[in-house]
């Protein structure tokens, strides 16, 4: 029992604060600050989500382009896998994108993805070392330690991930294109007590509509879609599906006014339902 709430602990602490942290600074300008980022992000092993995040997610946000998105009536469980597996397709197909417009090869010290893999297998290994050190023999336990408390930190990111756009969508103005990103794409929540702990993430709508602006500055808009309670809660309401499904569908049908918010992908119309 104790293992347990070790590294469910430790696992809560890198996603909810680290994760946090890292997206905050990932979105700056200095190197120091994207530096750090990419630095917390190899302790959960994502350093993928500082290339997707920025260059894939908020480009298609609430479009069916983006896998970090959650459709009308998704369940958290049907939405993780989509997520997960598609935000590391995306980054890949980000960097190579890069790597071919500066004339580099994939496979080469230039690739993020490849550094990407190999810290988190470096710490893993220091863990593993210094196990050896202590005990005498090479110990296997740090480095589970380190590889769940990363599944934990991530699936955190994931599930907020998950509340963040659930049901909401840009219209698309021409095939391919779809309306300006705007405060009205996010689900916001202005609670006090979740919003200092978390540098004001829940004001998630400004965020998207002005990406560099800091934390400390994040507005509230009242016109945005609102979240009935902040992330703590809507967390557990996430991962119990029948209790999220009972409490956001109204929520997301009424902030359309009655209409189930329909997409478009492949040039085909996907029904909300199942989507």
């Amino acid at each position: 029992y104790e293992m347990i709430g070790i590294i469910w602990t430790i696992g809560i602490i890198t996603g909810a604060l680290g994760i946090t942290v890292a997206h905050e600074l990932g979105h700056k300008n200095s190197k120091i600050e994207k530096f750090l980022s990419q630095a917390l992000l190899h302790t959960v092993c994502y350093g993928h989500f500082f290339i997707e995040h920025n260059k894939g997610h908020h480009i298609n946000v609430s479009t069916p382009l983006d896998s970090a998105t959650s459709r009308f009536n998704e369940s958290f469980y049907r939405f993780y896998p989509r997520t997960v597996i598609g935000s590391y397709k995306s980054a890949w197909h980000l960097e190579k994108k890069r790597l071919q417009k500066e004339n580099r090869g994939v496979m080469s010290i230039h690739n993020k993805m490849l550094w990407y893999l190999f810290w988190p297998i470096a710490i893993a290994a220091g863990l593993g070392s210094i196990g050896f050190m202590i005990s005498g023999q090479f110990s296997w336990l740090p480095v589970g330690y380190f590889f769940i408390q990363s599944v934990i930190a991530f699936s955190l990111l994931e599930v907020v991930n998950y509340l963040e756009h659930y049901g909401l969508v840009r219209q698309e103005s021409k095939p391919g294109r779809y309306e300006r990103v705007t405060p009205l794409h996010s689900w916001n929540s202005n609670e006090l007590f979740t919003n200092a702990f978390l540098f004001h993430l829940q004001r998630h709508s400004d965020h998207h509509a002005n990406a560099y602006r800091r934390y400390q500055s994040l507005r509230h808009f009242d016109e945005s879609p609102q979240l009935p309670t902040g992330y703590a809660g809507m967390i557990l309401l996430a991962v119990i599906p029948p209790l999220w499904f009972k409490v956001m569908n109204p929520k997301v049908l009424a902030y359309y006014n009655g209409t189930p918010p329909y997409v478009r992908e492949n040039n085909k119309t996907l029904k909300p339902v199942n989507a």
